[in-house]
């Protein structure tokens, strides 16, 4: 066999492309309905950009990084994640000032040296909300409502909220040595990495596959969290939030985000379909990040889901395509100049417009233009060009009607902008 993409790397067939295109523009007229805008960020970074930010002791950091030295001996990575990419640009170019609060979407490939496995890839390709400059519990209860706004109108229907909270960073100091001392007596009983996550960042056992590491972890029910006033006031707002939102969630559920920057309230979309890791999407709030990253304290919220695994979530039976645009078969070659006007002129005014250039039979032309899913067909012959007018047929209609030449663009074009509209 000769060459293939990548391991751990996929091609998106155009077959496909109109499923990754329906999630992409769901994904964006929603964002906006919502008040966010799109940013766009560069696929490479400083890796010191992730060190601050995700934590170097995350497998992110430790296994997962494409990262590397460029001609410059600058050390570079391939971004594995978005959140950190838009808190850069978001203080890069002084949004923090010229803005304040400010409410962000993304969409684009993302970068893990990871073992590819179920909707997991080594590319893959995410799409977030960022919301930063804002303390208030209220903007964690959209961010979450967006997320399953979106989740559900792409189709993906049979998933459960799971929402948490980890505390303010004080909290999470106080949590950090109630968890040392509970785990003391079974530390060597810890993988070697679990061992040196101890001391310095006691929270990524409770993200440990290993069985025994998780065993040992969870075995006592409960989070593992314990929250101050002020954070078991915001969490029980998001609560309310979302059930005067009629956001379903389980809040009984124990887990732990497992990047450094997570602070406050978090959550998980857990999907059926998607094996054991059945996270479609997640996020939560991260106050601490802009300050950590040279910037003033701008509280944050956001989401992340990658487009790969909602496409394998989606529970909803997606409505076949509706037929647009015109075929404008010829019945004989010497036709072809006087087609291409017509075609031309068709996609100058916005319409889907195709024909053969090869010299295909007639009956050919027909079941290409079938397969094609274009919603009209017109066929040009000597009769048509004698008469000087065009058959125009509705394949989703079953209808057709005589038009002339001198008309037949602006007709055409008139009919297919107003049956797209519907």
């Amino acid at each position: 066999m000769g060459l293939q993409a990548l391991r751990g790397t996929t091609d998106v067939l155009p077959n496909d492309v109109t499923r990754w295109s329906a999630v992409e523009h769901t994904a964006r007229r929603l964002a906006r309905l919502y008040g966010y805008q799109e940013l766009r960020t560069p696929l490479i970074e400083d890796a010191a950009l992730f060190l601050r930010s995700v934590g170097e002791t995350t497998d992110i950091v430790q296994k997962e990084m494409f990262r590397f030295e460029d001609r410059g001996g600058h050390e570079i990575v391939l971004r594995p994640e978005g959140t950190a990419s838009i808190v850069r640009a978001y203080l890069e170019h002084n949004l923090h000032k010229t803005q304040g609060f400010v409410k962000l979407f993304y969409l684009g490939p993302m970068f893990r040296a990871e073992r590819p496995q179920a909707g997991r890839f080594r590319q893959f390709h995410q799409l977030g909300v960022e919301a930063i400059g804002s303390d208030a519990p209220w903007v964690d209860v959209e961010v979450i409502t967006l997320c399953v706004h979106i989740l559900r109108e792409c189709g993906v229907t049979d998933a459960a909220v799971w929402l948490s909270s980890m505390g303010c960073r004080d909290d999470q100091a106080t949590s950090a040595q109630l968890l040392r001392e509970r785990l003391q007596p079974d530390l060597a009983k810890l993988c070697k990495e679990c061992q040196a996550r101890f001391e310095k960042n006691i929270f990524r056992v409770l993200d440990c596959k290993h069985p025994t590491c998780h065993e040992i972890a969870w075995k006592v029910k409960g989070s593992p969290f314990v929250l101050c006033d002020q954070c078991q006031a915001d969490f029980d707002t998001v609560r309310r939030g979302l059930t005067a939102a009629n956001v379903p969630f389980d809040d009984t559920k124990v887990f732990a985000r497992g990047l450094d920057y997570y602070t406050r309230t978090v959550f998980e979309v857990r999907a059926k379909g998607l094996g054991a890791q059945d996270a479609v999407a997640a996020g939560g709030r991260y106050d601490s990040l802009v300050e950590d990253l040279g910037g003033p304290h701008a509280g944050a919220v956001g989401f992340a889901t990658g487009i790969e695994r909602l496409l394998m979530a989606q529970t909803a039976t997606a409505p076949a395509p509706s037929r647009r645009g015109l075929y404008l078969a010829i019945a004989q070659s010497t036709l072809l100049q006087e087609a291409f006007r017509f075609v031309q002129q068709l996609r100058e005014q916005g319409v889907i417009a195709l024909m053969d250039y090869d010299g295909k039979s007639l009956k050919s032309q027909l079941r290409e233009a079938d397969k094609s899913g274009c919603r009209f067909v017109a066929i040009l012959g000597e009769t048509e060009m004698t008469q000087r007018a065009i058959t125009l047929k509705d394949l989703e209609q079953s209808s057709q009607q005589t038009l002339p030449f001198d008309t037949f663009v602006a007709t055409v074009a008139q009919q297919a902008k107003s049956r797209e509209c519907h």
